[in-house]
């Protein structure tokens, strides 16, 4: 081979291969947009594509959801942008070009990286228009993961129009998002937890949709939430202990029902029925142990407090520093939270190692289907009698002379409990305040 065409192969590798710059000290700094054309609120553009600059050569090697063109949202959106890169700069335009007389939101997300894969934290939105003017009118609201009963940060909205034209958002950190610019009209706004970064809402991902009329009333609240059509049956019954089940259902239950306890059915092998006491939903078992652990509490600083002991301090939240901002509180959904499960109380305790069915009837899932299910299940075992104590057993076991029906001792990693409580303060010394 002639050396002028080795030469110009290997200048043509070089320039192909893009590597981090050896030497000096170590980059610890995202890329930063220098510039984007066309400018923001640009009206009358004829450009083929919007382009961003960067102050360093962007990283292209990503591949799947870290791949550079999902790090570009185009509003109206055609399908896939076509993304371009040119080492210091992404031309950004439409699957099919712009079209005449459209407003566009071309937004880079966070995440695009430099060659020491250095990310970007920060978004760069740019907002123009093909035609003479740009609408004034944007849709706002916040996207839950209502199942956590939080926000549903990076959750993927779109606003449909009646013609099926689709503009698109993410939601931030907040979970807040907005969509536009808009002309007046009524939209159907849906957002999704994009799990898989495809851009498609799959069966099992979290979403849901409301219509939206522009101008805003309110803002929107999107609650997102694994939803399908069919009713609800019961999957599984786990005793927790004698007089206690937890029965889980195989979809998400509508959670303004309640579960009454004629709904309930519990028979024995011989089918002799089993009274049921009370059922709970999680939200309200949660409310239970916190009443209980406030009575408790309640209860022992009161003990104290007769008993003349010094009484220990009630928590609080550290104050905010002098001059600083108490931290906002966290966005909750509106409505309280779809569950799987509920737990239900018998009225007297159950049999070890006896099979026994339950059924429940007039069970509301999230779809709104109404159906009733049953499913058998069997007690635990009882535990095995302790061995006899004797002088080699292991610290903290029964002694050979206690009565057969003597409690079990406490765990030997458990510390005993003390006999008696502190000492009451010196006469004369001040009492603690509570």
């Amino acid at each position: 081979m002639r050396p002028s065409l080795v030469l110009a192969a290997w200048l043509v590798a070089a320039c192909a291969s893009v590597s981090p710059p050896a030497g000096g000290p170590e980059d610890k700094v995202p890329p930063k947009v220098v510039r984007v054309t066309p400018d923001t609120n640009a009206v009358n553009v004829a450009d083929r594509a919007a382009t961003f600059y960067f102050d360093e050569i962007i990283n292209n090697r990503g591949e799947g959801p870290a791949d550079i063109s999902n790090y570009f949202l185009v509003s109206p959106s055609d399908g896939e942008p076509r993304v371009s890169w040119h080492r210091t700069r992404i031309d950004v335009r439409p699957r099919h070009g712009f079209r005449p007389n459209t407003a566009y939101t071309i937004t880079l997300l966070p995440g695009l990286t430099d060659l020491r894969s250095n990310a970007m934290k920060t978004t760069s939105t740019v907002v123009f228009s093909t035609g003479p003017t740009i609408p004034p009118l944007r849709i706002n609201g916040t996207a839950f993961d209502w199942v956590a009963e939080r926000v549903a940060p990076d959750a993927l909205i779109q606003a449909v129009t009646s013609d099926s034209i689709t503009y698109l958002a993410k939601a931030d950190t907040g979970g807040h998002f907005v969509i536009g610019p808009l002309g007046p009209g009524t939209y159907l706004v849906r957002g999704f937890i994009d799990q898989n970064q495809n851009r498609a809402l799959d069966r099992t991902e979290s979403w849901d949709s409301v219509r939206v009329t522009t101008p805003q009333t309110a803002p929107a609240e999107l609650l997102l939430a694994s939803r399908d059509t069919l009713p609800a049956r019961l999957l599984s019954v786990s005793p927790i202990d004698s007089v206690t089940l937890r029965l889980t259902f195989d979809r998400l239950l509508d959670p303004t029902q309640t579960f009454p306890v004629a709904n309930v059915r519990l028979v024995g092998a011989d089918s002799t029925p089993i009274p049921i006491a009370a059922t709970r939903t999680p939200r309200e078992e949660t409310e239970r142990d916190k009443a209980v652990q406030k009575a408790a509490a309640d209860s022992a600083r009161r003990a104290d407090s007769l008993a003349g002991r010094p009484l220990a301090p009630i928590p609080s939240a550290a104050p905010a520093p002098a001059g600083a901002k108490a931290p906002p509180e966290p966005a909750k959904p509106s409505r309280p939270a779809p569950f799987t499960t509920i737990t239900i109380v018998t009225a007297q305790p159950l049999k070890p190692n006896t099979n026994y069915r339950v059924s429940v009837t007039a069970v509301r899932a999230l779809s709104g289907r109404v159906s009733g299910s049953e499913r058998q299940f069997t007690t635990p075992k009882p535990p095995p009698p302790r061995p006899p104590s004797d002088s080699a057993a292991a610290p903290g076991s029964a002694p050979t002379n206690a009565p057969a029906n003597a409690p079990a001792p406490l765990p030997s990693a458990v510390p005993p409990l003390p006999t008696t409580r502190p000492a009451a303060p010196p006469a004369g010394a001040p009492p603690s305040r509570p």
